[in-house]
């Protein structure tokens, strides 16, 4: 079983740290500058990186988590004492990681929504109070790491037998709950402005569906606690589950950022030259309403060129300076459809996405 479980840990660890990675780089190649949320991402691959080594040493040595029965039927050598007491060590360390990954993503969406929703009324009240709520969390699980077992070298003790409090359950259940609580925040965070878009019936429930993957973390946090709370013995089960939220997070964080990434990249290769649509008419002319963005007199004035790619297109796009978050909705004037129709390739375009 530890094998397997190392297997999936390098596994959904690295492809966590692709994730990540691709969203940077996508930015980078595109030109944008890098936002808090692309920094907050930076930490959150360091942390990652960090925690899959410091896993590696505790699967292949052990901690001072044991079960009553290997206790009674295992005589433990100086050699296994030695390696199980550096694997508890090691396993306390990875939990101030592994926590600060799972706050600094959640910082990532929260600076998504904060640009998204920068001009609705009590925004910045909305999201300093989520700034508090998660301080304030984030002190609370990291305390925990080491709030059980008093002393608290008996979290590395292996013989004797430093009781329940080695197993930190208090820490895992205090942790899950808060997970989910702060989850559920961001959650519903940008739904009202999602929601109230006037934009097709099918876009917006892709939006919709692109916002809330979030319940899927909520779900596995929510799986979890219960089944290691009856595998509190096993520390294979409590990093196959926590492996497990850790990729995750890092696919519901990134999906905005990278599908936007994708968009833009589509539309370039689909765009015409000279800054026209396929129709020919000029993409300035073309209004591009903004969540929160009113008659456009706060929008920003040197706007990256960009072109019509389908027919009645919405997509998430940000600016490059990264100051603003744009639901845009596209659509092809009636008259223009005609000179495109000449060409199939404009035609190809125009036809593509709404199939």
């Amino acid at each position: 079983m530890v094998d397997v479980t190392l297997v999936i840990h390098w596994v959904f660890s690295c492809i966590a740290i692709l994730i990540m990675t691709v969203r940077l780089v996508g930015r980078r190649i595109g030109k944008h500058t890098y936002t808090a949320g692309d920094w907050f991402t930076v930490g959150a691959i360091i942390c990652a990186v960090t925690r899959l080594a410091l896993i590696h040493v505790v699967l292949i040595w052990g901690t001072s988590n044991i079960s009553p029965a290997l206790r009674k039927s295992h005589t433990f050598t100086p050699e296994e004492i030695y390696q199980r007491e550096i694997g508890s060590k090691f396993s306390i360390a990875n939990r101030f990681f592994y926590n600060s990954y799972l706050w600094l993503q959640k910082l990532v969406l929260l600076d998504l929504y904060s640009r998204l929703i920068r001009d609705m009324p009590h925004s910045i009240l909305i999201i300093r109070s989520y700034l508090f709520v998660f301080f304030c969390t984030y002190v609370t699980v990291q305390v925990l790491n080491v709030s059980e077992c008093n002393p608290v070298y008996l979290y590395w003790q292996v013989q004797p037998d430093p009781g329940p409090c080695a197993k930190a359950q208090v820490q895992l259940l205090v942790l899950g709950i808060l997970n989910i609580v702060t989850d559920f925040m961001l959650l519903v965070l940008p739904l009202p402005y999602v929601i109230g878009l006037t934009v097709p019936v099918r876009r917006k429930v892709q939006l919709i569906a692109l916002f809330t993957l979030g319940i899927f973390i909520i779900l596995i946090t929510a799986i979890r606690l219960p089944i290691n709370s009856l595998h509190k013995d096993s520390q294979d089960n409590r990093t196959l589950w926590a492996t497990t939220e850790l990729l995750t997070a890092a696919i519901v964080v990134n999906a905005t950022a990278i599908w936007g990434l994708w968009n833009k990249r589509q539309r370039d290769k689909s765009s015409g030259s000279g800054g026209k649509t396929p129709g020919g008419s000029d993409r300035q002319n073309i209004q591009n309403p903004t969540i929160g963005g009113g008659d456009g007199s706060n929008q920003r004035k040197n706007r990256p060129s960009a072109k019509l790619w389908s027919l009645s297109q919405t997509m998430v796009s940000e600016s490059r300076e990264g100051d603003r978050i744009e639901l845009r909705t596209y659509k092809q004037i009636p008259e223009q459809r005609e000179p495109a129709s000449r060409n199939s390739s404009q035609r190809d375009i125009l036809e593509h996405r709404d199939e």
